[in-house]
């Protein structure tokens, strides 16, 4: 049996590079639609769900930001954001949105093709059950902060995240009792996720984006660790406001 291509919907306004795009990720092996808009975009995955969007931010009738905010918040998919915009505050937004990885115009489709291929085979794979952050802890003594009233949660040194319905919801079932496993089965049913193989790789995939969120976001890992056979656990200090 062959492997199966992953799913790729383009989002992009431009005509021509929409075609450009298109055509060379198809023969990097990649099964492509393509969207000339968000309202495009959400008919399409209404019919379909894809395994990964890529995402252009500048698109004429809605934010893009405000799209992958949407994804991420309802659906599993991975996403990629696509843009001409550089700096640092862009790209630091376009991962608070959702983005699992950010590109910038222009970009060689085939380094864009690798990249979405693998996100897809880790999302469908699931994370390793060794799959902890990657930065070191922080060395200081100061709590994460939970902001129950602005959705977001604040590093030690007091650097802010907003978080997606999603993203809350996970944290504050994680850190009702911080340092203690929060079981898989009962994280499923919090989270509205089907006690099944899917609605288990969409819990996975929503703790490994927060992770890495997070991380691209302050500079510290965020202490969700994985607890084999078990679920997940928030390792560190934490408070509410």
């Amino acid at each position: 049996m062959g492997v199966v291509a992953p799913r790729v919907v383009l989002v992009e306004d431009d005509v021509d590079l929409r075609e450009l795009l298109a055509h060379c990720l198809s023969s990097q092996g990649l099964a492509v639609t393509t969207a000339g808009s968000g309202l495009e975009l959400y008919q399409q995955i209404a019919k379909e769900p894809a395994d990964i969007v890529i995402l252009d931010i500048g698109l004429p009738d809605q934010d893009g930001y405000a799209i992958a905010s949407f994804l991420r918040a309802n659906t599993n998919m991975g996403l990629i954001i696509l843009t001409a915009r550089s700096r640092v505050d862009d790209r630091l937004k376009g991962f608070t949105s959702g983005a699992d990885l950010y590109f910038v115009k222009p970009v060689d489709c085939r380094e864009l093709a690798i990249a979405a291929t693998n996100l897809a085979r880790r999302l469908a794979a699931g994370p390793d059950v060794n799959d902890l952050p990657t930065l070191q802890a922080p060395s200081s003594s100061e709590p994460w902060v939970l902001d129950n009233a602005r959705w977001s949660i604040l590093s030690p040194r007091g650097l802010p995240v907003r978080l997606t319905a999603k993203e809350f919801d996970l944290v504050v079932a994680l850190t009702q009792d911080p340092g203690r496993a929060v079981d898989r089965t009962a994280l499923l049913e919090m989270l509205d996720y089907a006690n099944t193989v899917q609605g288990s790789r969409g819990l996975d995939a929503l703790v490994s984006r927060l992770r890495r969120k997070i991380e691209a976001a302050v500079g510290e890992a965020f202490p969700i660790q994985t607890v084999h056979a078990k679920g997940y656990l928030f390792s560190a200090p934490i408070k509410q406001l």
